[in-house]
């Protein structure tokens, strides 16, 4: 990746700069710039050309540069959403259901790919969109330079993660607490007091977040859970990585510590449950069958109960922020929570009360 040019990092610290300004604000000329920041023309000029450029700054003969603050909606904008290159069914539904969103409210769509080694915040200014809805690889933590990215762009950037303690960064996701918390009760409520959590994406804080509630509710309600961690790293297709798992750890594909399996994705569902039907193992009447997200496999049904923040909503909220970021309304909530919603399929079955009191007896016991 290129190192960005000085003149790309002087528009990122006056865009910085116009965000704190008022509609009508003069702005410094370019001789200003190039004494208060110590550049030359050669870096100041074009970095100034690119403000006018995005509409936010407006230049007249004699009397100077002023900020803009009041854009109007541009139904002929582009909005371009940007994913990881790795195979997965899931992103796929993302991407279907974004581009939806995007040509419904009126704007052109672009969709791209980029690879799981680039540091994509870093990127981010090398692309050409009036806006950008980003699927980040990493959602962890950011570096001083990522965050500087971020909140100093003057076009919208949406991320699809949950929400942040940045105020200025945007991004829409579900709410991985109450998920977590909607599935265990989900799965308490039908009798199961011994849970399986099958880690099929790799470790974030979005997963950890989801596992740790439900294991805090089965200590409190007093369950039993037990996570099993495929493995899986950034850039590996989840589902031929739980079937060696699954091939591995369980071959004649019995569960015996628990009597629910909640998969982490939608798509490694699908695998867990052709895993079973080779080993003749019937869902759910040996085993009960749930998962986190949904996705339309081709060729295949929806036959596994799942929980999910429904990806038309969130496509509808991320053009909502972007609607309203063209509209100039700056101050207006650009970290929204989708709440979960379970999507029931005949994967989870109600177990015998009387089978419900042995298993709760005898997870006290233990």
């Amino acid at each position: 990746m290129n190192k960005p040019s000085k003149s790309d990092l002087l528009y990122r610290l006056l865009a910085e700069r116009i965000s704190s300004l008022g509609d009508g604000e003069r702005f410094p000329t370019l001789r200003e710039i190039m004494k208060e920041y110590q550049v030359g023309q050669f870096t100041a000029a074009p970095a100034l050309r690119r403000l006018q450029g995005d509409g936010l700054l407006v230049s007249h003969v004699g009397r100077g540069t002023f900020v803009v603050r009041g854009r109007k909606p541009r139904k002929d904008a582009k909005i371009l959403f940007l994913r990881p290159d790795w195979p997965s069914s899931s992103l796929t539904a993302m991407e279907e259901a974004f581009r939806e969103a995007i040509l419904a409210a009126g704007y052109r769509c672009e969709i791209r790919r980029y690879p799981v080694n680039t540091d994509i915040y870093r990127a981010l200014p090398e692309y050409e969109a009036d806006a950008v809805i980003l699927s980040p690889l990493q959602a962890d933590q950011f570096t001083a330079e990522q965050l500087q990215i971020l909140t100093g762009s003057t076009r919208p950037v949406v991320l699809c993660r949950p929400t942040l303690p940045v105020l200025n960064i945007k991004c829409v996701g579900a709410d991985f607490v109450a998920t977590g918390l909607s599935a265990f009760s989900y799965l308490y409520g039908r009798g199961h007091r011994k849970i399986g959590i099958l880690l099929s994406e790799h470790r974030a804080y979005t997963a950890a977040t989801l596992i740790d509630t439900m294991c805090h509710c089965a200590r409190s309600l007093g369950g039993e859970i037990s996570v099993l961690d495929v493995n899986v790293q950034y850039g590996m297709d989840s589902r031929v990585m739980t079937r060696k798992y699954l091939e591995t750890n369980f071959p004649d594909g019995k569960f015996r510590d628990f009597t629910a399996l909640f998969v982490y994705t939608y798509e490694a569902a699908f695998e867990v449950k052709d895993f079973l039907d080779e080993k003749g193992v019937s869902v759910p009447k040996d085993i009960s069958l749930m998962s986190y997200g949904f996705c339309s496999i081709p060729g295949r049904g929806q036959d596994i109960t799942s929980i999910t923040a429904p990806l038309p909503k969130q496509g509808r909220a991320i053009m909502e922020i972007i609607d309203r970021q063209f509209a100039g309304e700056f101050d207006c909530p650009g970290q929204i929570t989708i709440l979960p919603e379970i999507i029931e399929c005949h994967s989870v079955a109600t177990l015998p009360r009387d089978r419900q009191w042995r298993m709760q007896y005898e997870t006290i016991s233990n």
